[in-house]
Parts: C-alpha cells; structure tokens; sequence
C-alpha cells in the first residue's frame, strides 16, 4: 500500500514558553512532588523532556489521563512501565471523582514519607505542607484536573499553546499546596512522531496542521494494528476488499463518501471528511485506541 502523503512538520513553540519553563526551575527547589500529567493514549509523545531534567530528583507521579479513550491492555502495560521506572503511575478520567481521590491519595502519601524521612529523627511537632507541581503539556487536562483537586476554578482551563499564563499556588485541604504551571510544549516535536501523535489526539490547536495529511498519518496508524483496523472498517462501514488497494488518501475518500462530504460533480470534499476522522479518533467514537504501544 503506497501513501501519498505520509509525513508532515510540526514545530510549536511559543517563546513565553521558554519564560515559563525557566519559572518553573527557579521554584523547583521549594517543591516535593512533581505530578506530570500525560495523555493516555501518547504516554511517550505526551511527555516533556525539559521535566524530566529538572525534577529527576523529586518524587515523582505520572497521571495517565484521558484512559477512558486509552486502550486498557496498553495503559496496564504503560503503568507497569512507569512503576518500574522511578515514578509512580496511575490511570483516570478527571470526569471520574474517583479517579480525582487516587491523585489526592497518592500526593498525601508520597508527602507523608517525604516528611516522615526529613523529622523522623528530630523530637517535633510539625504540620506538614507538602508542595506539589502539576505539569504537562498544553490539552492533557492538567487544569481541568487541578480544578477537581481543588473543588473550585482555581486554574486556567484555557490550556493551549499561545496563552501565556503565570505559576500560580493553590491550597487543597490543609496541607497540600499545588503550584499549577502553563502548559509546555518543547522545540522538537520530530521524535517517535510526537508531533503528529500530538495532532491526532487533540494537543495540539488544528489551526497550524494540514488535516489531510495528519488524516492520512492517523488512518496508516490504525490499519497496522488489526485490533484498530477492524474499529475503523467498522465505524465507517469499509470491508477488507476496499482497504487493502487502496491508499490512505484514497481511504480518506472513501470515508468522505461514507459520510456523504460530497461536492458537486460527486467528488469528495477531502478537508471534510479529514475533520470527521479526526474528530471521531480524538473523541473515542472509533473505539478505545492508544497510538504508542510497549
């Protein structure tokens, strides 16, 4: 199968993200516990490497949000990852106060030893404030998340590359301090196609992409995996013979007729039946799909 147009070029990064991402070392000092929000459908891509740089030292939590659109075998398989990678991981839906309680427990533990280890030898009270980072990148959810956490609109949920936000300190109950920080992106986004993977599941704003393209890179994604090929066939009613010729632009048309994004002389208005596909990917309405699998 020949795809005509199977690679694209994404580059984001806002220069207040620089600013922001320089707040953030200055305080990272004053902070025990770094939560770092990912997507659970792009564990990899959804991840910041400038975090890891300066937080290598601090407990660490990864929240894989966003499962309920995750394949649940490759979240189980991503958090045995992360466990065994120096962090602490859990899966949510931050629509699930549930799932909200686990962060807020886990924090509450991870801030408990912490404190234990630092007075454990000094004869002491003390009232514990544990200082806690919520990082990630712009649409995973990050403030939407906070806000759960806090019980009020204490972030920004306006969360996108382009809006320049301060930190910002939020009390939560009697001894949890989070700082919530700007959504950060990094410079290059050309590995493991982060960038396009980025695209698919929505983190990145569709004003600087060419839907066709990211398109036809997310229906070659699907159509190497059977699991996937076969949600896509049938969510758009395709059978094996008419996939198997084609391309992913000529898969991209043909979704386009399904869907009726016809125009005159019966062609296909392609830009059309791009936004359908992405929108139903991002939106779970193919199935429960993870881009990067272990």
């Amino acid at each position: 199968m020949e795809n005509r147009q199977n690679s694209t070029n994404i580059n984001w990064y806002p220069g207040h993200m620089v600013k922001a991402q320089n707040e953030i070392k200055s305080v990272i000092k004053m902070i025990d516990i770094v939560v770092e929000v990912l997507d659970a459908r792009i564990p990899l891509s959804s991840r910041n490497p400038i975090i890891d740089e300066f937080a290598k030292e601090k407990q660490r939590i990864i929240v894989l949000n966003k499962a309920d659109l995750a394949d649940d075998e490759e979240t189980k398989r991503w958090i045995n990852y992360f466990n065994n990678n120096n962090s602490s991981c859990i899966a949510v839906n931050s629509a699930i106060p549930q799932d909200i309680n686990k962060i807020i427990k886990l924090i509450t533990q991870k801030g408990e030893q912490i404190y234990k280890e630092k007075v454990e030898s000094l004869n002491i009270d003390y009232k514990p404030i544990y200082r806690v980072l919520i990082a990630g990148i712009p649409n995973v959810g990050k403030s939407t998340i906070i806000n759960k956490i806090a019980k009020r609109n204490a972030a920004n949920v306006s969360n996108k590359p382009g809006v320049t936000r301060k930190n910002q300190w939020i009390r939560v109950g009697a001894n949890i301090d989070l700082l919530d920080t700007p959504g950060l992106l990094w410079p290059r986004l050309d590995n493991n196609n982060a960038g396009e993977k980025l695209a698919l599941t929505g983190n990145i704003k569709q004003e600087i992409l060419d839907l066709e393209s990211i398109a036809c890179i997310g229906i070659d994604m699907l159509l190497k995996i059977d699991k996937y090929k076969n949600m896509f066939m049938n969510k758009y009613k395709i059978n094996d013979e008419d996939i198997d010729s084609l391309d992913s632009y000529d898969i991209l048309e043909l979704v386009g007729r399904k869907r009726g994004c016809l125009v005159s002389g019966g062609n296909v208005d392609t830009q059309k039946a791009a936004n359908i596909f992405l929108e139903d990917l991002k939106s779970g309405k193919i199935g429960k799909i993870s881009l990067e699998n272990i």
